[in-house]
């Protein structure tokens, strides 16, 4: 597989017409906006190049719109619009194609999410066909290993898990929390079904590519796609046969110190395929 490093992403971006850039890691670190990354979403509006976000957060865009400009202060005229994992989970939830009965795993900040699912939320986990899962209940104390039990009662009684944020973790500022995903993982390991909607699976690439090309007639090869986790940003950017540089300086920033090390990750999780990777140590 070649690498190849690039200075200044800015520049790379320039003979593209839309940019789909994720947001977690690469724009912010859930506590601040990254000074680079709202200097590259200027650079881009000033080009005339648009940029969309996509995010495995478990989340309605209207909800993460309002949180960047309110708590982290970014005009959200740099952007044209959010893909979260949230909607698109709601959009095949509401499908009904999981049962009518949920029950809703996840913290109560989540709960703006509940509001877009039209199929009936149980208290309990007996009377439900299905667990939406958005994440931990607390994820600043609780790892997935607290829920060991909880998982094995699922299982007993044969639930399927709706995963709506994919990612096993981020990390909020310098600490490292767990995520909706990791919990995903657990149940897999230990037998359990589990459904994911986000990054890197195809409904939300699938939907995010039909929407860009109906709305601006582009095709893919105009579409430059951005991100900091090989196993959501570049395995789903990949999948679809989207160009894509990879933030170094992200979610595995505490994984690669050289570019062996970088190699390495990539031939582990992308597909044997794939004859070269783009990267960047961070979004400038």
């Amino acid at each position: 597989m070649e690498i190849y490093e690039i200075d200044n992403v800015t520049e790379y971006s320039l003979s593209y017409k839309i940019i789909l850039c994720d947001l977690w890691g690469v724009i912010h670190n859930g506590v601040k906006l990254f000074d680079d990354a709202e200097s590259y979403l200027k650079n881009m509006k000033q080009n005339g190049i648009d940029v969309y976000l996509i995010s495995n957060a478990p989340r309605p865009e209207e909800v993460v719109s309002k949180g960047l400009k309110n708590k982290l202060n970014l005009n959200n005229d740099l952007f044209k619009k959010i893909y979260t994992s949230g909607d698109i989970g709601t959009k095949y939830i509401n499908s009904k194609i999981h049962g009518e009965t949920y029950f809703h795993l996840g913290p109560e900040k989540d709960h703006d999410l509940l509001e877009n699912i039209k199929i009936h939320k149980s208290q309990e986990i007996n009377r439900s066909e299905f667990v939406v899962c958005t994440g931990l209940y607390d994820d600043n104390k609780e790892s997935p290993e607290d829920y060991r039990d909880f998982l094995s009662s699922l299982l007993i009684n044969n639930k399927e898990m709706v995963c709506v944020n994919p990612d096993e973790i981020v990390y909020r500022d310098s600490k490292r929390i767990y995520c909706a995903g990791a919990l995903g993982k657990s149940y897999e390991k230990m037998g359990g079904k589990v459904t994911y909607y986000g990054k890197p699976h195809p409904e939300i690439y699938n939907h995010v590519i039909s929407d860009l090309l109906d709305k601006t007639k582009a095709s893919k090869k105009d579409i430059l796609a951005i991100g900091d986790s090989m196993k959501t940003d570049c395995l789903g950017a990949c999948q679809s046969n989207l160009d894509f540089v990879f933030i170094k300086n992200g979610i595995h920033k505490n994984e690669i110190s050289n570019k062996d090390d970088l190699i390495a990750l990539s031939e582990a999780i992308l597909p044997r395929s794939l004859e070269s990777i783009t990267y960047s140590e961070e979004l400038k």
